[in-house]
């Protein structure tokens, strides 16, 4: 092994140019291929930063009749955690809203209400102090105490041991600091990470009226835990749907058509686990394409090198060279090549990874989303893996072909060929038709992304500040909800700078998307008896009027001060179109989650969850009739200058409530670039990708080509002796190649289509990319065949005759 190694370096360095596009090739194949999946380590493997083992973490996830998974109420968790045994110390964890710092100086906080056995569960160490106890979460506001994260405490308190002890100010209640958590711990949604943890017993005292540590209709808590010893998944979901029966009969009205699920932590039906899981493996089979065509490329450049070799494996064998001798010396050169690609790849991994978590986060409601992934020894492991699958892969065609040529005939100058034009000619349509596949899925993506520059969103996109504010747990009602608003827009309508202002519950094109309502509509019944479904926001009058979308018909809201209007809604035109057969629209009457409003307005369609979506039916309902504790000031001032508003706006809250922060303040055209995340990078990947593989193709057909005619060199001659011109040569050549490349990228643009509508996202099967794909790998296969075919046209007939 040790002299074919040596063998394989010294072969390697004659042939430097072959080598350097193998090993680059490859390289970034294997590269990109590692960066994807140490992302899918991060989201299945290692869902929770700082915690061992936290794959083996499942979630126990209530599901109702209606396929919702509303998560679990506080007693339910108490009443699960008693009766099934398959779980090592069951866990609970919320995420809330919290309001830190002294009135005028208030920060929004991102935190988790967790039970008392949150952090021995995880099995967490302190990085200063102590960490949350079970003696903390006993009695219903009896432990004013809190942990931070190591970043907070690094930030806001300079990393000082004498924060421990000290006084926080939290919704208006002073806790103590008792510890800080692991430098890596971030929180147990993944991705999302939070700054402080508390009891849940403190629910009561910090948000004022809670009942949820004993309603068991207020849900909202996550419950996980790892398999007890001996326990099995399928005891564990057993005992689950058990406890769920039994409290169905216990507690019937909340409990009654509620099952449960058992799934791995990184299977969770909410937040951020139920994207990443779908884009990643998409992500990761695309790149696993990019590599097999790499492979295919490479394994043509190789066959096309080993022609030269004939005489030295004739040699060899005559000399008495067993074929596996010949077989495995072929093999070790190109397993080193894969590898030296490998280690290439490994370098741009870890460049990529680095640059990745550079990013800045994307905040979704003021929490930051700090998705981390790194290269540990198992991507080396990967990389190393896929270097050595794709030597044997593309080594391993070459290898067996030389190993049982018959050396007497080499010798001789004669031996067939066909068999390996075949072979390379098969290789050449299968790289084509992966590179199509690529090219098509990756120039969907990029048109789905462009496109969101030049889009119409039916709204507008400058000159619009976004800022958001929380009231949960900070007062009592609907009322004070809607007299906050009123007070709000009346304060910054005085602005001079501000040209209009609203309040929405939700902000269009946001990752979240809008809440989905049933409906039923005064003159509509469905043969079904089902009612109706569509988008709803809750806006304040003007709305319509500072993001530029038209009404067509009626009217806008009443004034939130009129109480002696009926409940009103105002729809859009696929509304009308979808639900309204016949009559006049605007006066009808359709009825919400139990209340009736009268429509007094219709306005044009416009875009709410995503760039390339069909028209969707939306019902907007007013802040007045359905005011909410959460809201998102929509301001419209010149565009370039909506910053420039965001200091107003704090005061006027400010001078409302001194202890209400805004968060998430930023402008319309920043807010749908955050969340185009999912789309940008994908897309940003394909741009380095495509060329690359286009490239790539050019040099695989070119080599082929190049190939197949220096075996017909006698052909060549005769053509032109008996009196064909170079054209005719070029011509005939050139067609027998791109009759090749037109199996391959019929059946690649087949595959591309197969996947388009069954597999990716709807909205990726873009018809001009469908067409322009098959014309560009026209063109340069056209180019990659015509340039050696019109080098052999211009050798004089007598000496390809001789060379023949």
């Amino acid at each position: 092994m040790i002299r074919d190694l040596r063998h394989a370096c010294r072969a390697i360095t004659r042939m430097p140019g072959l080598a350097a596009v193998v090993i680059l090739s490859l390289g970034v194949g294997i590269g990109v291929n590692t960066v994807v999946f140490s992302w899918i380590q991060a989201v299945v493997f290692r869902p929770i930063p700082g915690v061992r083992d936290a794959a083996a973490f499942y979630l126990i996830e209530p599901k109702t009749e209606a396929g919702i998974y509303p998560a679990s109420s506080w007693r339910e968790y108490k009443d699960l955690a008693e009766r099934i045994r398959a779980f090592n110390d069951l866990v609970a964890f919320k995420m809330v809203p919290l309001y830190v710092g002294e009135p005028g100086h208030v920060e929004r906080g991102n935190g988790l209400m967790v039970s008392g056995n949150y952090f021995p569960a995880l099995g967490l160490e302190p990085s200063l102090g102590r960490l949350l106890r079970t003696g903390d979460v006993q009695t219903p506001g009896g432990t004013p105490v809190a942990v931070i994260s190591h970043d907070y405490w690094q930030t806001r308190f300079r990393g000082d041991p004498g924060a421990l002890g000290q006084r926080i100010r939290i919704n208006g209640q002073d806790l103590t600091i008792v510890g800080v958590a692991p430098r890596r711990f971030q929180g147990t949604i993944l991705g999302l990470s939070f700054d402080l943890w508390l009891p849940a017993t403190m629910a009561p005292v910090l948000f004022d009226g809670s009942r949820e540590l004993d309603d068991r209709s207020q849900r909202g808590y996550s419950v996980m835990g790892r398999l007890s010893a001996g326990a099995s998944l399928e005891q564990a979901r057993s005992e689950t749907n058990a406890a769920m029966r039994e409290l169905g009969v216990a507690y019937p009205q909340t409990n009654a058509k509620v099952s449960a699920e058992v799934r791995p932590f990184w299977e969770s039906p909410r937040g951020p686990q139920m994207l990443l899981a779908a884009a990643l493996g998409v992500l990761q089979a695309i790149m696993l394409l990019l590599l097999l065509s790499v492979c295919g490329n490479t394994a043509n450049l190789v066959l096309a090198r080993a022609s030269a070799r004939h005489a030295e494996m004739s040699v060899r064998l005559a000399l008495g060279a067993g074929r596996w001798r010949v077989a495995r010396l072929l093999l070790v050169e190109n397993v080193v090549l894969a590898l030296a690609g490998a280690g290439l790849g490994a370098m741009l991994a870890w460049w990529g990874t680095t640059t990745f978590n550079a990013i800045p986060p994307l905040r979704v409601r003021g929490i930051p989303i700090m998705f981390r992934a790194e290269l540990d020894w198992i991507g080396l492991l990967v990389a190393t893996g896929l270097g050595l699958g794709c030597g044997v892969l593309f080594g391993l065609i070459p290898a067996l072909q030389l190993s049982r040529i018959d050396p007497q005939a080499t010798m001789r100058g004669g031996g067939a060929t066909a068999p390996r034009s075949r072979v390379r000619l098969v290789l050449m349509a299968t790289e084509v038709a992966l590179a199509v596949v690529v090219l098509v899925i990756a120039g969907s993506f990029m048109r789905s992304f462009m496109e969101t520059r030049t889009e119409q969103t039916g709204f507008r996109r400058d000159g619009i500040l976004l800022a958001a504010y929380d009231l949960t747990g900070r007062r009592r009602g609907d009322e004070s909800a809607r007299l906050f608003a009123e007070r709000l827009v009346e304060r910054l309508q005085s602005v001079p700078s501000v040209s209009g202002v609203a309040i929405a519950s939700a902000v269009p094109l946001d990752i979240h998307g809008l809440p989905t309502r049933f409906f039923t509509l005064e003159g509509r019944a469905r043969d079904d008896g089902m009612p109706d479904q569509a988008l709803t926001n809750a806006v304040t009058p003007g709305y319509f009027a500072v993001m530029e979308i038209p009404i067509v018909a009626g009217r806008d809201f009443s004034a939130l001060a009129d109480a002696t209007a009926p409940p009103e809604a105002v729809v859009n035109e696929e509304f009308v179109r979808r639900f309204v057969d016949r009559g006049e629209t605007i006066g009808r009457r359709l009825e919400v989650r139990g209340r009736s409003y009268a429509i007094v307005g219709v306005v044009r369609n416009s875009l709410y969850n995503a760039f390339g979506e069909p028209p969707a039916p939306a019902i907007y309902l007013s802040y007045r009739d359905r005011p909410a504790a959460t809201g998102e000031i929509h301001l419209r001032s010149r565009s370039g200058h909506e910053t420039a508003v965001a200091a107003d706006v704090r005061r006027a809250v400010r001078e409302l409530d001194p202890e209400l922060p805004l968060f998430d303040v930023r402008t319309l055209n920043d807010h749908i670039e955050a969340n185009l995340i999912f789309r940008r990078i994908p897309a940003r990947l394909f741009t380095v990708i495509g060329p690359l593989l286009l490239l790539l193709a050019a040099i695989g057909i070119y080599a082929v080509g190049a190939y197949t005619i220096s075996l017909r060199t006698a052909e060549i001659g005769v053509r032109l002796a008996l009196g064909a011109s170079g054209a005719q040569v070029v011509r005939h050549f050139v067609l027998e190649n791109l009759g090749v490349v037109a199996i391959g990228a019929a059946l690649g643009w087949a595959t591309s289509f197969v996947l388009a509508v069954d597999v990716l996202p709807a909205g990726n099967a873009d018809p001009v990319v469908f067409g322009a794909v098959p014309v560009l790998i026209a063109a340069v296969a056209t180019l990659a065949c015509w340039l050696p075919a019109r080098r052999a046209a211009l050798v004089d007939p007598l000496v390809a005759l001789r060379e023949g």
